[in-house]
């Protein structure tokens, strides 16, 4: 259901739950107790005993009296019965209350002409003339009563209520704070009304028809209240800002007055109904009478059915037609799929199918209303999200910065965290709601009926734990999913020249602890719902071990793999950004799965290394390194010169504004490390963060270095060979040249021999 929708959906649930009134008020009507007569003889009965005796079989009042005494009787050896026997006796049962209704229509449709006069005339033998009046009277007394009490409340409360519906909430919490508070606040007003007026009523003693009706006129009044409260509460039909719903100002006035209207139709409706049904259960209830209460409730069952649809279409003409075609399509038959309902819900309470009208309805609105709190959930996350971006924009200008500059990603997407947690929780509440419905309609609690043998007890059993093991595994799915990836968006990689800190050890575990946490849910899952359908799980699970044995055999390597990944990783022994080396392999850390690691070489080659492979491992990136440097100088120089130009250095390597912070010691001269054949070799060092910035001090030291030598009048050594020919005469050019060639050819294979060692 998309947004566009959701007005359609809000009205008709708040509608059409308020349709249930009409049911469990007129559901009265179906069958009233008769009178006790005066003991016949054995006979055969009459046919007007009989339809009465399946009437009484079919008032659940009656059905729920002989079960709790048929529990408390001494119980009979149970017989086995098959579940084809059970669906037949239970269709059977419900094919002869169908025709115990269909005769109590026709009776109702005869009665229709006189109905008038029949229910006048009962009227007048329970309510003596002049009654009438005064009941009405003392019925307006009670809501003045009511509405004094409510009056002094607001005199105190209508000051914070206003301040709390023109002050914008800047974050998601303050705007929950401040719908919870409105709600408290209206409640409180309405409830203090109702003390009132129904505290007034219960003050007097009232004969037994008068004070069932005069509670009904009471209630129907709160009930209306509280419906239009509810209504004015998501639609905030005056204030756009209060809105729950993503609708324009006329749009919210147009759904607010109908919801209001269908409300106060259903709610009178019924409550007229009911009135009419005591009336006929009364003393003066006879079966003309009865006939006349049940013409008059479908009466009034058909006015309420059309005002829900007519408020459906209404508000669904008011809606612009979505411009996404899958919406579009639902726009176009949402409201034909509300009428349909509608009609359903009343045809099956016409024929006295009350459990079976109730599960239709709860499981055709089930669906509607999760779609419908979930929009309202995202509703109100975006609504923070644009409070936030406004926020930020507010402070932006001024501070006269751009906007961009001072609303970074994550802090535009600060709620988006927590809204997968909040549309599961929503969803499951709803469905909480509708078995809890679900099991009041049939007149159970969970417990005994998913206990009880029937057909229709035996899928509940079933769907009600295949139903709660799926909704804690989705809530607790999210809930650790949404943690982990709140911890991971918290945690920015590096730049590349920057090493990873102590953080990048959770960015490293947190992938793998979900990888692991989603199968196990998965596992626990499936048996769940294998054992919730009837199947003996203990022959997997010893199979699963059995086949956990064969393949730990087979795949030794694999469960090395693993078992050493969980040890390495408990180690600490890298992260994700760190570089490391292990033999003659060496990169960085990019990511990781159950049994092996991603390392990339900093020429951009990819190596995969499986956990059991690593013998040694050696990590360049933790706490500190340091760096050597070697420089060949002839063996006349100064040293005490090239100690103080290397302090020079350093000094200036220090104040870079770019990696001066990174330096732990300063560069350092270290003087003659040792002597070669043709000069000696000089030693610096310096020790830095491994944070990369160490190969930029390097590359600076080198080249100042350098620098600073050749101003100072200091030469690197340069190598020469000398070649010795023992002969007898002296050398021709052409002999010269042949042993210059040999020897340079030499020294050009050493090279080579060089250059190879050090590339690998």
């Amino acid at each position: 259901m998309s947004l566009r929708s959701l007005p359609v959906a809000i009205a008709a649930l708040l509608a059409l739950l308020l349709l249930g009134s009409v049911p469990a008020t007129a559901q009265s009507l179906n069958f009233f107790p008769k009178k006790p007569a005066a003991a016949a003889p054995a006979g055969p009965p009459a046919p007007g005993d009989v339809q009465d005796l399946l009437r009484l079989l079919g008032d659940p009042r009656v059905v729920n009296w002989l079960k709790e005494n048929a529990a408390a009787a001494p119980k009979a050896a149970p017989q086995s019965q098959n579940p084809a026997m059970m669906a037949h006796d239970e269709l059977m049962h419900f094919l002869n209350r169908t025709k115990a209704r269909a005769v109590e229509l026709d009776h109702a449709g005869e009665a229709l002409p006189s109905a008038s006069m029949v229910l006048r005339d009962a009227w007048r033998r329970e309510m003596p003339e002049g009654e009438t009046l005064r009941t009405i009277t003392y019925v307006v007394i009670f809501l003045f009563v009511g509405g004094g009490i409510e009056w002094l409340y607001w005199q105190y409360f209508h000051p914070v209520m206003v301040r709390l519906e023109y002050i914008r909430p800047t974050t998601l919490w303050r705007r929950f704070a401040q719908a919870l508070a409105r709600m408290a606040i209206g409640g409180g007003g309405i409830a203090l009304f109702a003390v009132g007026a129904l505290g007034a009523f219960l003050a007097f003693d009232w004969a037994p028809f008068v004070h069932d009706m005069v509670a009904s006129l009471l209630l129907a009044v709160v009930a209306l209240r509280i419906a239009g409260a509810l209504s004015r509460f998501i639609l905030s039909p005056r204030i756009a800002d209060l809105r729950l719903v993503p609708l324009d100002d006329r749009h919210a006035r147009t759904a607010h007055r109908w919801v209001v209207v269908a409300a106060a139709v259903t709610i009178f409706g019924a409550t007229i109904t009911d009135i009419f049904g005591n009336l006929a259960m009364s003393e003066s209830g006879t079966q003309q009478v009865r006939s006349a209460a049940l013409a008059v409730a479908v009466i009034f069952a058909l006015l309420i059915a059309a005002a829900l649809i007519s408020m459906v279409w209404r508000i669904h003409r008011h809606r612009a037609e979505p411009n996404d075609p899958g919406h579009r399509a639902l726009y176009r038959v949402a409201p034909l799929l509300y009428t349909a309902l509608v009609a359903a819900i009343f045809l099956l309470w016409l024929i006295g199918a009350m459990q079976l009208m109730w599960t239709v309805a709860i499981v055709a609105l089930a669906m509607p209303a999760a779609k419908a709190v979930a929009a309202l959930i995202d509703h109100l996350f975006d609504r923070a999200e644009e409070d936030v971006r406004a926020e930020a924009a507010a402070e932006g200008a001024a501070d006269e910065v751009p906007a961009e500059a001072e609303a970074p990603a994550e802090e535009v997407g600060r709620y988006e965290i927590y809204r997968p947690i909040a549309r599961r929780l929503g969803r499951v509440l709803v469905l909480i709601a509708a078995v809890a419905a679900l099991a009041s309609a049939w007149h159970t609690g969970f417990l005994t009926l998913s206990q009880s043998q029937t057909i229709a007890g035996r899928l509940f059993g079933i769907s009600a734990n295949i139903a709660v093991t799926l909704l804690l595994a989705d809530l607790v799915w999210v809930w650790a999913k949404t943690a982990i990836d709140r911890r991971l968006a918290d945690y920015s990689s590096r730049p590349s020249d920057i090493m990873p800190g102590p953080e990048a050890r959770m960015a490293t575990l947190l992938p793998i602890l979900r990888m692991f946490l989603m199968v196990t849910v998965l596992v626990i899952v499936v048996l769940t719902v294998l054992s919730s359908l009837g199947v003996n799980i203990a022959p997997l699970l010893a199979g699963a071990g059995v086949v956990g044995i064969a393949i730990g055999f087979g795949a030794q390597t694999l469960v090395r793999d693993i078992v050493s990944g969980i040890f390495f990783l408990l180690d600490d022994a890298f992260r994700v950004g760190e570089y490391i080396e292990e033999g003659h392999l060496r990169g960085t850390v990019e990511g990781m799965s159950l049994r092996s690691l991603r390392v990339r070489h900093h020429r951009g080659a990819v190596h995969t290394i499986p956990f059991g492979e690593l013998k040694s491992l050696t990590n360049y990136s933790r706490d500190w390194i340091i760096l050597k440097l070697e420089f060949r100088v002839p063996f006349d120089v100064d040293l005490g010169l090239v100690k103080k130009l290397v302090k020079q250095v350093s000094a200036e390597l220090l104040e870079n504004p770019d990696y001066g912070s990174h330096f732990i010691e300063p560069l350092k001269f270290q003087g003659v490390r040792r002597m070669e054949e043709f000069n000696m070799v000089i030693g610096v060092k310096f020790m830095t963060k491994p944070s990369g910035a160490q190969w930029m001090v390097r590359r600076d030291a080198y080249q100042r270095l350098r620098d600073e030598f050749a101003r100072h009048g200091i030469d690197f050594a340069q190598r020469n060979v000398k070649v010795e020919v023992l002969t007898n005469h002296e050398l021709t050019p052409a002999e010269q040249q042949a042993v210059a060639g040999a020897t340079q050819e030499m020294l050009e294979r050493d090279e080579r021999q060089a250059a190879a060692a050090a590339a690998s």
